[in-house]
């Protein structure tokens, strides 16, 4: 039916997709239906009324139009390949692991066996499109400077600091593979411009900001293009910006949409 719900599927139901849940029932949306995640534990006690399954069978089994990963690098990396594999298209968020090229690779056999495809969500930044047009005709440079809260990046136990401190400089594959749980941006970045190997990271954990910041600058035959977001984090996790769950939702309205922007 052309008016039936777009039926998602998630893996995973933390922070995020309680998140994506929690927005959908606020703004009474009901051209999408969640109808069912995998999780690790069924039993634990979520904030949302989420259908839960054990396995990804099971949860195939349910006949998503599309599959949301929302698990961390863990659940990308075990459930991406095989969802793809299996004739089911992907939205990815933790695509950070894809740093590790047999996961990178994985990701791209299972989707030509199946015929599918993987979307990168933006999360909790923008201007992916402009870097990824920008590559097409003379993208030559692209830095990414993170600055969080110390005990963001460092933990909670982590010395006081007086001043920033640059806790990582380099490329972002290494920053990645570093920072599994902070620079999943940094990837998305990296995938659609140089690449992880050519993009420029600089992580600072800096003890005068209380927001995730990022700012993306870019510069080619093009002209010059400069990013900067200040996300508020989650109550939940601070390492989450409440942007990511909006960036998910906004994708999947997408896939209903007859005219979109983004």
């Amino acid at each position: 039916m052309a008016n039936a719900p777009l039926r998602v599927g998630f893996i995973g139901l933390g922070t995020i997709g309680q998140g994506v849940v929690h927005l959908l029932e606020e703004r009474q949306i009901d051209s999408i239906e969640i109808i069912g995640a995998l999780v690790r534990d069924p039993n634990r006690l979520r904030t949302v009324d989420t259908p839960l399954v054990a396995t990804l069978d099971q949860l195939l089994a349910l006949k998503p139009d599309v599959v949301v990963e929302i698990a961390g690098h863990d659940g990308l990396r075990e459930h991406g390949p095989a969802t793809l594999r299996a004739g089911f298209n992907l939205i990815g968020v933790s695509v950070g692991v894809m740093a590790h090229d047999e996961v990178h690779q994985a990701l791209l056999d299972a989707a030509e066996e199946g015929g599918t495809r993987m979307k990168v969500a933006s999360g909790a930044v923008g201007a992916l499109d402009a870097i990824a047009a920008a590559r097409l005709g003379g993208l030559e440079r692209v830095t990414h400077t993170v600055r969080k809260p110390p005990k963001t990046l460092l933990g909670p136990d982590a010395a006081p600091l007086s001043a920033p401190r640059t806790v990582f400089s380099g490329f972002a594959r290494e920053a990645a593979l570093k920072y599994p749980e902070s620079v999943n941006v940094t990837a998305a970045v990296s995938l659609a411009g140089l690449g992880l190997d050519q993009t420029r990271v600089e992580i600072i954990a800096d003890p005068g900001v209380t927001r995730n910041q990022h700012e993306i600058a870019a510069e080619g035959t093009f002209g010059q293009l400069r990013f900067e977001i200040r996300g508020i984090p989650t109550d939940e996790n601070p390492r989450t910006g409440r942007l990511v769950a909006m960036s998910i939702l906004s994708t999947l309205l997408g896939e209903r949409m007859p005219i979109y922007v983004g």
